[in-house]
């Protein structure tokens, strides 16, 4: 069967996190061009043997970095396969698709890459997250439409089974109990959501700046939180608040299904620097509590990401409706007005007037 010819633009910690799952590479080389990703694809005893899943039916077919010693290392890792590019527009004949990786940058930079490959028909991962501003977020979803080409954005927290797994675990304080309940007392439902998101992890340099000024560097980790909230309680957030010394450091959102959620993107110095994110749920009749979701379950997160990426690209049709990925960077962009002039922000009303 013939393979899906694949792009990777930039050739970050994500490149080869993603990448690994999509074709084979040297492991030794991946050792030593990315250490961490090696680190939770490798056999703790074995650095040779790689642990990781694999999604067949994709060809990493070219690479290209800013940096192009950075495109020549990751071609060299996976096996000296993908031809290295200079820019963007060099990689058009070589790919089916094009995956634009990003570790930990803000997404300013994710309209500039994705419109020539949209202009070009060439169907978009864009990673988290989608976009540094709703403006660029809309820009991209209309170039796509105008295009009629499909595009995929998803955070890892988004896709994570350990996510679903405690999501179905909500059964437990929505079922009406064993004792007698009044025959006037509402359907039990969950009421109240709590996420510890990982904001304020990496960010210690960071505590004497702005509300305006720390966003950008935060922009890559708080956009997890929203994800995993909007993944475990629903979409459709209805309003915004923000507090904090720190950009969204307290998020509240209210859904339209009426759930209440606040996401803690809590600094360093009250967490120490992990990657683990916590959800608790509450309900009238209990609550329940997540185990860690963490690097070791974001392995099974990605492997689903690129499921869904090889379903749109063999299907031409977008595995997510387009109004949800918009709805995580309004939330961002709504929270941090929230969180400026201290007054509740209603996304409908905001998005509208942008």
């Amino acid at each position: 069967m013939k393979k899906i010819r694949l792009g990777m633009l930039r050739c970050d910690t994500h490149g080869y996190y993603f990448g690994a799952m999509m074709q084979k590479c040297d492991p030794l080389l991946l050792q030593e061009n990315n250490y961490v990703v090696h680190h939770y694809f490798s056999n703790i005893f074995s650095p040779e043997k790689l642990t990781m899943p694999f999604v067949p039916g994709f060809e990493i077919t070219c690479a290209c970095d800013v940096d192009p010693e950075k495109a020549k290392a990751f071609s060299e890792t996976f096996l000296g396969i993908p031809a290295v590019c200079g820019k963007p527009e060099e990689m058009f004949k070589y790919i089916d698709a094009v995956f634009i990786a990003d570790c930990d940058g803000n997404g300013s930079d994710h309209l500039h890459f994705a419109e020539p490959f949209l202009k070009q028909g060439i169907p978009v991962f864009i990673d988290k997250p989608f976009a540094a501003k709703l403006t660029d977020a809309l820009s991209i979803v209309k170039l796509a439409e105008k295009h009629g080409v499909p595009i995929f954005n998803s955070s890892i927290l988004s896709q994570a089974p350990a996510a679903e797994k405690f999501k179905r675990r909500f059964d437990e304080i929505i079922t009406t109990p064993s004792w007698p309940v009044p025959e006037d007392i509402p359907e039990p439902r969950i009421g109240l959501g709590v996420v510890k998101g990982v904001g304020g992890a990496f960010s210690q340099e960071l505590a004497g700046k702005t509300l305006n000024g720390g966003i950008e560097e935060r922009m890559a980790y708080i956009i997890h939180g929203v994800a995993l909230a909007l993944n475990l309680f629903g979409t459709g957030v209805e309003w915004v608040e923000a507090m904090g010394s720190l950009p969204l450091e307290y998020l509240h959102l209210h859904l339209e299904n009426g759930i209440e959620v606040m996401i803690m993107n809590t600094s360093v110095e009250i967490f120490p620097e992990t990657c683990s994110f916590y959800a608790s749920a509450y309900s009238k009749f209990g609550a329940i509590h997540s185990p860690p979701i963490g690097d070791p379950e974001f392995i099974y997160g990605a492997e689903q990401i690129i499921k869904l990426l090889k379903t749109m690209i063999k299907t031409g049709k977008p595995p997510v409706p387009y109004h949800e990925i918009i709805e995580h960077i309004a939330v961002i962009e709504a929270g941090q007005l929230a969180q400026q002039t201290g007054r509740r922000v209603y996304l409908k009303e905001y998005i509208s007037g942008v």
